[in-house]
């Protein structure tokens, strides 16, 4: 299989949760990523506004806001394939790009080094590799990003990816069930 085929059937899977159980898992994700969060006493957190299929980052977004954890956004831009990562304090600072993808307000300040970076994506294998929507923002920013990586996901998502050289996988994967520390996944397979 492709990722290209990966990606349309995690697209599929994705939009058949229904309601009660999208929310019911949302609530799970956002108790789970708090916890971690809290416990590793992160200052700064890097996380993708909301999509429309993926999980919805904005209760964990008002969340870590009320906690006094600074968020930041990103922004892409496309000319370079770069990204740049913009505090948010709340809702109102939001608006799209030109691809209509949701943005913080470029005017705030920029922190490219937060303390954890929630990586988005659509599939995930246990041990952290992703297949994300085939940009390739997330894989250049993570050559340089010196901090945590997470991502927050539903259990759905976890699955098959197929690897490349150019690949770096996600420190944990916090699901609605559980939180997987991947590295100790790909120290067990050595």
């Amino acid at each position: 299989m492709t990722k290209k085929e990966i990606r349309q059937n995690m697209i599929k899977v994705l939009k058949s949760i229904s309601e009660d159980n999208r929310l019911e898992a949302e609530n799970s994700i956002t108790a789970n990523a708090l916890e971690f969060i809290k416990h590793k006493e992160y200052s700064s957190v890097g996380i993708v506004l909301p999509m429309k299929i993926e999980y919805n980052t904005w209760k964990l977004i008002d969340e870590m806001i009320q906690l006094n954890i600074e968020v930041y956004s990103p922004q892409c831009h496309y000319d370079d394939k770069s990204m740049t990562f913009h505090r948010l304090t709340s809702r109102d600072e939001v608006g799209s790009d030109e691809k209509g993808i949701p943005i913080p307000n470029t005017d705030a300040a920029v922190n490219n080094n937060v303390d954890l970076l929630i990586v988005p994506g659509l599939v995930f294998s246990t041990d952290g590799y992703r297949i994300g929507y085939g940009g390739g923002f997330y894989d250049r920013f993570l050559t340089t990003f010196k901090g945590d990586t997470a991502s927050v996901i539903f259990s759905e998502q976890l699955g098959e990816t197929i690897v490349q050289p150019h690949d770096l996988p996600v420190d944990i994967l916090i699901t609605d069930k559980e939180i997987l520390r991947t590295k100790e996944v790909r120290d067990n397979e050595e």
